[in-house]
């Protein structure tokens, strides 16, 4: 895959505002948590990260702050995946984010029949993640720029639809313990509610999804102009 291509048909913003400046001030260290090693390590495809190496400083390998640390890390790691970290969100160079930094908190939702219909956050991130409470805020441009570029993806890397596959697997279970429905935009920007334990969907409004952690908190307090929204 040409990363240098990929790139340039893959750089919508998520939303219409920085995003980063509503998370930010809920973190301890005032950074971004998409951008702060200690909620969440980027990972890059070897030969992706072969390309920033080679034309950007922006990025480093990832050294993990221990040896068990890193043993669980690495048993995480997707094979043909490095761990990497960047030089902060204050010396971004946003032509060289890498496909995760770019596809955050989203991953691609494989349904039961194998069939990749939309995109669905990463569940971890929904107590930290300002567009996990916002999901009307994702533009449609930046949706149907990962939808295709993970199109692209899969055609270049099989593996990694088995990774999704097994991940959604994964999703369906831990939502399924829950009883909790798994919320997806599907592939046309509509967006849904899929049920863990049959996969029916239910088309939803998006202005009817909660809300999750500080912005739960700040967006039923009684003043507006305190809303996290």
């Amino acid at each position: 895959m040409n990363f240098f291509e990929r790139y340039g048909k893959f750089n919508a913003s998520i939303t219409e505002l920085d995003c980063g400046l509503k998370c930010a001030p809920y973190n301890e260290r005032g950074v971004p948590f998409c951008c702060d090693t200690n909620h969440t390590i980027p990972t890059a495809y070897q030969s992706e990260w072969e390309y920033l190496s080679a034309n950007t400083n922006l990025w480093h390998l990832y050294q993990p702050v221990s040896d068990k640390h890193d043993a669980e890390l690495r048993r995480q790691l997707p094979d043909g995946q490095v761990m990497i970290e960047c030089l902060g969100h204050q010396l971004c160079q946003r032509n060289f984010r890498s496909f995760v930094c770019r596809s955050f908190p989203f991953f691609p939702y494989i349904s039961r029949n194998s069939e990749f219909i939309g995109i669905t956050p990463y569940w971890e991130y929904e107590d930290r993640c300002w567009v996990i409470s916002n999901l009307r805020a994702v533009t449609m441009d930046y949706l149907g720029q990962i939808v295709t570029a993970y199109d692209e993806i899969f055609s270049s890397f099989p593996e990694e639809f088995d990774n999704f596959r097994h991940y959604s697997i994964i999703q369906r279970r831990v939502f399924g313990r829950k009883h909790k429905a798994i919320v997806l935009i599907n592939r046309a920007g509509k967006y849904y509610k899929a049920s863990p334990r049959n996969g029916r969907l239910r088309r939803i409004e998006p202005m009817t999804l909660p809300k999750y952690g500080p912005y739960k908190i700040a967006a039923e307090l009684p003043f507006p102009d305190e809303s996290a929204d």
